[in-house]
């Protein structure tokens, strides 16, 4: 069971966040697979559509499967963090890793951010990467010639300090391999990350792309069953969301995720729909008769009958709508987290915010399920780049504004020489100030007079040194560029391929003693 109250980011480099214990991660393991409770699913039974597809992906059916994953990108290595996790457990309990792709999800970003020494400092750049298309989901960006990939990797070795010491290159070869001109981006993004996890000794780590899963039978089944009762679902959706927001306080719209809509027959379900080259959309279904009809917010994608949705059987080929239209479903977070720990894995290792969500998807499933989901845990690390440092940090920076601030509204703690006239004059009218807000909070006017007094006085006394305020300011504004220049070194945020060889493989030395001993 995770403690929620301890997912937080690790401060310091190389710190870990591993919640639960490795041990009770591996605890649950041990009875894995064949551990979880069985149930229905459409006219067949979960434990019969784990296994179909376990055959379909072709994963050992006996072993457990451990799985991670992340969206399509170049990801920070607190992120390959859950990856030799989820490949340290899997070989502790004799199973197989996994790391699913999540290739549905739009780009966070054009650009890849890596910092550059200057004679000024640190500075952070700004590399585009090829092609991308931000409306377009990772699985449908257009394949883009080798060439543009070479000339963003020479780019970035330009600009890399520790260049030949990372694992940038090795990261970059098996991405670009000479037989694929055109490299499709997520192929060629596995490619990397399989190189790079071998090169640290992780071998064995299968790939899946959520693409792939979606258009497995056991995937079709798992939506079937949504399709079949809408409201149902937009029930328990809607009320996991808004437990979560009640118990953890959150007041922002659409947070963690917004509400599924209910328009009269028309309900929202959490899945998207996409087509190739086309911005992904939302899916509505509506029960007309025995047929259920699917629709995006504009336009109508076709109707299924309901008895062929809760027939297994059915499932095996493609829907008529991916036939004839091109459309495609694939699941939202909570519906994928969902599917990955009901149906594909033994146990799934999230990061921070999917380790945080994931309650919603709990408390979701198990009102349409009736069954528990794969055990959670959550990993994460922070791994900083070795550059310089200040030592600077926010607490400096406020001190000094505090102590920039407290010179202006009192001087008299600050500079030397101020007369005693001014500052007789100054405790009197502090006095009468403090007497107003006792005795005489409504007289605005009174309470004005006083502190515009008070100000000019400050100023006067000020003048006895009229540098300090100067030396003062100057001191904050050299705090802050120094903190800027940390806060690039601190950055965890960097691309893992850019760290050090030896950090990294620090870094899976202590992930695995935590989950192989």
């Amino acid at each position: 069971m995770i403690d929620r109250t301890r997912l937080r980011t690790p401060p310091e480099h190389l710190g870990l966040l591993c919640e639960p214990a490795p041990a009770h991660l591996r605890a649950s393991l041990q009875a894995a697979p064949g551990a979880f409770p069985d149930a229905p699913l459409l006219d067949s039974r979960l434990a019969q559509v784990r296994a179909d597809l376990r055959r379909a992906l072709a994963l050992p059916e006996s072993r457990p499967i451990v799985a991670t994953g992340h969206q399509a990108e170049f990801f920070h290595a607190g992120v390959f963090a859950k990856t030799v996790a989820a490949h340290a457990l899997a070989e502790r309990a004799g199973g197989t890793a996994v790391f699913v792709t999540v290739d549905a999800d739009l780009p966070k970003t054009q650009r890849l951010v890596l910092p550059e020494t200057t004679p000024h400092g640190l500075r952070r750049v700004d590399v585009l990467i090829p092609g991308c298309e931000p409306l377009l989901p990772y699985e449908s960006q257009p394949r883009i010639p080798r060439s543009d990939w070479l000339q963003f990797f020479a780019t970035l070795a330009s600009l890399h300090e520790f260049r030949d010491r990372a694992l940038l290159d090795t990261f970059a070869r098996a991405f670009l391999t000479i037989d694929d001109p055109n490299p499709v981006y997520c192929a060629a993004l596995a490619r990397g990350h399989a190189a790079v996890a071998g090169a640290l000794g992780l071998s064995g780590i299968v790939d899946l792309r959520l693409s792939h899963l979606a258009s497995t039978a056991a995937f079709r089944a798992y939506v079937a069953t949504f399709l079949l009762a809408p409201q149902r679902t937009a029930e328990a959706y809607n009320a996991a969301q808004h437990a979560y927001r009640a118990t953890h306080g959150v007041r922002a719209t659409g947070r963690p995720v917004p509400p599924l809509l209910v328009r009269g027959d028309t309900v929202e379900l959490p899945f998207w729909v996409l087509r190739p080259d086309e911005p992904r959309r939302r899916l509505f279904v509506r029960t007309v008769g025995d047929q259920v009809e699917l629709a995006t917010d504009n336009r109508v994608l076709g109707a299924m009958p309901r008895a062929a949705l809760a027939e297994y059987a059915n499932h095996v080929q493609p829907w008529p709508l991916e036939r004839a239209g091109g459309w495609h479903l694939r699941p939202r977070a909570l519906t994928l987290s969902g599917f990955l720990r009901l149906v594909l894995a033994d146990a799934f290792i999230h990061g921070i915010g999917g380790a945080k969500y994931d309650e919603m998807t709990e408390g979701f499933l198990a009102a349409c399920f009736g069954v528990s989901l794969a055990p959670l845990g959550c990993v994460s690390a922070t791994v900083h780049l070795p550059l310089p440092q200040e030592g600077v940090t926010e607490a400096h920076v406020r001190a000094a504004r505090h102590r920039s601030r407290d010179l202006r509204f009192n001087p008299q703690r600050h500079v030397r020489g101020i007369p005693d006239r001014l500052q007789r004059q100054r405790s009197e009218l502090v006095r009468q100030s403090h007497e107003l807000r006792a005795h005489q909070r409504r007289n605005a006017e009174a309470r004005r007079l006083v502190f515009l007094e008070l100000r000019r006085l400050n100023t006067r006394m000020l003048e006895h040194d009229p540098w300090r305020a100067a030396e003062y300011d100057e001191y904050v504004a050299a705090l802050e560029a120094r903190l800027r220049i940390d806060s690039i070194a601190r950055d965890r945020e960097y691309f893992y391929a850019l760290h050090v060889q030896e950090t990294l493989a620090v870094l899976v030395a202590r992930i695995r003693a935590l989950f192989l001993n």
